[in-house]
């Protein structure tokens, strides 16, 4: 399963790479370059650098927070999807990052269905569609890892 994560989680970071040269906002391409560089540098493991990778990604996490906190020319649901999406996965990273002990798989699930109902709603992200698709595939292969590590015996 660990293969797979890291494939899923390269091609994520490569469709973000891959969708900032589709879009003309500086900022979410700023974001797009910055969070898939922070998961290269995460899934390579020769670097061993794991958590200067974490830290990068959890910085442009952050960074699209305010960015979908500040952005006022867009409806209140984009926003909000942009903003709960974020703080979703940042918080999750921040608990397992601190061992700090709590439910984080609700918080994953609470990611998900926060980019479902911005799916349903039909909330114009068109420029910020390569970081979330990050985030969302980030959330997918947490759950996923999480289900297959419980299911494991030994």
């Amino acid at each position: 399963m660990e293969t797979l994560s890291i494939i899923i989680l390269a091609l994520a970071a490569l469709f973000a790479v891959f969708w900032t040269f589709r879009i003309n906002k500086v900022i979410p391409m700023v974001i797009n370059i910055g969070m898939a560089l922070g998961v290269v540098i995460v899934l390579i493991p020769a670097l061993k650098l794991f958590t200067p990778g974490l830290y990068i990604y959890l910085g442009f996490v952050g960074l699209a927070f305010f960015y979908g906190l500040a952005d006022l020319n867009r409806a209140l649901v984009a926003r909000l999807v942009i903003c709960l999406m974020t703080t979703g996965i940042f918080l999750y990273w921040l608990w397992h990052m601190n061992h700090w002990h709590g439910n984080t798989i609700l918080i994953l699930v609470f990611v998900l269905l926060v980019g479902l109902a911005g799916i349903i709603t039909k909330a114009k992200l068109k420029n910020e569609l390569g970081f979330l698709t990050i985030i969302a595939v980030d959330a997918i292969v947490l759950l996923l890892s999480a289900q297959f590590s419980e299911q494991v015996p030994g």
